[in-house]
């Protein structure tokens, strides 16, 4: 946990230092200051906290179904590839609904008949995600970085 800790210990302190202290002392002491930080930097900036986050996460998780996976793909009607992070239990229905569409054996489920249909499993991943916030201090902390982040972005 301690080498866990120190790997993103400079990032904590940069972001609970912005909780607490004034922008102004830590930009004269060279520590990053959010509002400094341009749209392009604040993005890679969530992504490296999220990284972190399903990362701690699906190490704390005993059912393997709850875990985060992050994945590549190419939306309709693009040809730029992007990032989607989600369960794996809802990886592992999509699959499982695309494979029984083509047989014939179902109806292929829009996003919002997934989500309707897995709303036990999704309730269960943030019992698991409270679970953990209430007992891990790190990913508390994380989740507060990447709602500071986040909101900082929203605002812009």
């Amino acid at each position: 946990m301690k080498k866990l800790f120190a790997k993103f210990s400079s990032t904590l302190a940069v972001f609970s230092l912005l909780a607490f202290g004034s922008t102004h002392t830590l930009a004269a002491e060279g520590q990053i200051v959010i509002e400094d930080l341009t749209p392009a930097n604040l993005r890679n900036e969530i992504k490296k906290i999220e990284a972190e986050f399903y990362r701690v996460f699906n190490e704390s998780v005993e059912n393997k179904k709850l875990t985060i996976v992050c994945y590549n793909f190419t939306p309709t009607g693009s040809n730029i590839k992007r990032e989607t992070c989600e369960p794996q239990f809802v990886v592992d229905r999509r699959a499982d609904n695309s494979k029984d569409s083509r047989f014939g054996l179902d109806v292929l489920y829009s996003a919002d008949s997934l989500r309707s249909e897995l709303a036990p499993q999704f309730a269960e991943l943030t019992a698991a995600m409270t679970e953990l916030a209430e007992e891990n201090e790190y990913f508390r902390e994380l989740d507060s970085i990447l709602a500071a982040l986040r909101d900082e972005l929203a605002s812009r």
